[in-house]
């Protein structure tokens, strides 16, 4: 094996010391076969089988094994179908597998793309994709894909994906997805999302989500949602929610709610809420919990604080001291305020009531 090995290699050496010329004008290889299939030794534009090259320049096509030793030169428009094996293999498009230190093409990588440093596409990347440092696409990243140290992609990223440091897309991220430190959406991240610090999106972050920080969006934020520090969107936040020190909404949050710290809606929460620290809403609807402060504007439910302050209550509220400005309903705490109340039932001791 080892005497064909050094054989092929002087062959290949050979050939291109002896068709040595300008690349640009033609290309040049010693072939061994017919039609422009078989064994090939050199730069032959065209070929079907088995073809080794030093640097490949101003190839076609290529429909088998290509094997190279050096960076090529001008691919545009040329395509590698089979295996393409080398120091950098590069094509317009190549399709099957990919194997070399940097992977490059001008538009797509399909198949088996195995960058022992990086891959880059000018176009998408579809089915199993590897960059020991990085993957980086102009277009979609799609399949089962791992960028040691990140994935960027002007597209998406789709599929089960993972970024030693971050996932960053212009496009959605979908799929099962891990960012080790965060991940970064343009357009929205789906699935089960995973950012060791952070998932950050302008799109819509819905299915199940953890930032170890963070969890934050321009838009919604939907389903099991677990932000080590905080929960922040512009828009609603739905489902089971979770926030270490926040949960933060200028629209509403729904669901089953708990935050360490404070919860925080510029509209409405719904559902069984727990804050460790305060509670502020414009509306409250269902049952609410929280260790130090309650401030909303209007009550429908049950509310639980050391100090409930209401503007309009329909329910019930218990506490140290509870305040409401319109009660229909029931205050039980040390001290219970009802301005709407006639004198002398606007402050009692104990319990407070209006029907």
């Amino acid at each position: 094996m080892k005497v064909i090995t050094r054989i092929l290699i002087s062959i290949l050496f050979v050939s291109n010391a002896f068709f040595a010329q300008d690349y640009e004008s033609t290309n040049s290889s010693l072939d061994i076969g017919f039609a422009s299939s078989g064994l090939s030794f050199g730069n032959s534009k065209v070929w079907n089988g088995i073809r080794f090259n030093i640097s490949d320049y101003n190839i076609e096509e290529i429909n088998g094994i290509n094997i190279t030793f050096w960076q090529p030169e001008y691919v545009d428009g040329s395509e590698i179908n089979g295996i393409a094996f080398g120091l950098a293999p590069s094509a317009g498009n190549i399709n099957g597998v990919a194997i070399g230190l940097g992977n490059v093409t001008e538009e797509d990588i399909v198949g088996v793309n195995l960058g022992m440093l990086a891959s880059v596409s000018g176009g998408g990347m579809f089915g199993l994709n590897y960059g020991s440092l990085a993957l980086v696409a102009e277009g979609d990243i799609t399949g089962v894909s791992f960028g040691g140290l990140a994935q960027v992609s002007q597209g998406g990223i789709t599929g089960i994906n993972f970024g030693g440091l971050a996932l960053v897309s212009e496009g959605e991220i979908s799929g099962l997805n891990f960012g080790g430190l965060a991940q970064v959406s343009q357009a929205g991240i789906n699935g089960i999302n995973i950012g060791g610090l952070a998932l950050v999106s302008e799109g819509r972050i819905y299915g199940a989500n953890l930032g170890g920080l963070a969890l934050v969006s321009q838009e919604e934020i939907t389903g099991v949602n677990i932000g080590g520090l905080a929960l922040v969107s512009e828009d609603e936040i739905t489902g089971i929610n979770i926030g270490g020190l926040a949960i933060v909404s200028q629209a509403g949050i729904i669901g089953l709610n708990l935050a360490v710290g404070t919860l925080v809606s510029e509209g409405e929460i719904a559902g069984i809420s727990f804050g460790g620290y305060k509670t502020e809403s414009l509306e409250l609807t269902g049952s609410n919990i929280s260790i130090g402060w309650t401030e909303i504007e209007e009550l429908n439910g049950f509310s639980f604080a050391g100090y409930n302050q209401i503007y309009a209550q329909n329910g019930l509220t218990i506490g140290l001291v509870n305040f409401a400005e319109i009660l229909h309903g029931i205050q039980i705490g040390l001290i219970n305020i009802a301005e709407s109340n006639p004198v002398p039932f606007r402050v009692l001791p104990f319990i407070n009531a209006n029907f």
